[in-house]
């Protein structure tokens, strides 16, 4: 018995730590939620502190009651912080429908096209690549390489988003991306006499990443 009291507190700290959300930086929190039943006491804390934060509700379950408690928790967050809101076509109807009235200039909602109703930010990667990129994280992936790379695009640094946003061009973003799980095309007029050999595109969360250059682009327009 006293072995067995040794190795649970010997696992405490372990558990601990794979519990805390990991950081995005930029001083922006990230709460993914399975079952919103189930993650409603962290996210009504996380929701109530004093920054910005992301939930993920892609591919969430909810019941009624819960949806209700999320409203409840979305409407006592901080107007002045921005809270980004990741949804999906696998997003509950019902949770969706709740949050789309809530939505103004600090509560963002962003995905790819198929929802309903429509994210805020439509992501221009596909449901197929946004699902890969979400089970990634759950096996292991760092939530840093995800969302490491800028966006390639003339001219498109942080001003230029939050410009597009605030013009009503939710959709402003870099051309469609390459599927990570194919390799790269040969160039244009090119015979190659070999299999291709270059290695797939690195995987990569542009749902999540969209989310963090919206708050790096409104922290640079406060400076």
């Amino acid at each position: 018995m006293k072995f067995l009291s040794s190795f649970i507190f010997l696992l405490l700290p372990a558990f601990a730590i794979a519990a805390e959300p990991p950081s995005l930086g930029s001083h922006l929190a990230y709460l993914r939620v399975h079952s919103l039943a189930d993650a409603m006491p962290e996210l009504q804390t996380q929701l109530g502190e004093k920054h910005a934060s992301v939930l993920d509700l892609r591919y969430a379950t909810a019941t009624e009651k819960s949806t209700t408690a999320l409203r409840t928790a979305l409407v006592a967050h901080p107007a002045d912080l921005p809270l980004f809101i990741l949804i999906s076509p696998a997003t509950p109807g019902q949770v969706l429908e709740m949050i789309e009235p809530l939505i103004h200039d600090k509560l963002i909602t962003l995905g790819v096209a198929g929802s309903h109703p429509a994210p805020r930010v439509i992501v221009k990667t596909d449901a197929k690549m946004d699902r890969q990129a979400y089970d990634a994280f759950e096996h292991g992936t760092p939530i840093t390489e995800l969302i490491s790379g800028k966006i390639e695009k003339d001219r498109f640094d942080e001003a230029a988003l939050v410009n597009d946003f605030k013009n009503g061009n939710s959709d402003g973003g870099p051309p469609s991306l390459p599927d990570p799980t194919k390799p790269e095309d040969a160039a244009e007029g090119d015979k190659p006499t070999e299999p291709a050999t270059k290695k797939p595109a690195p995987l990569r969360d542009h749902v999540l990443q969209r989310a963090l250059n919206l708050q790096e682009a409104l922290l640079a327009l406060r400076h």
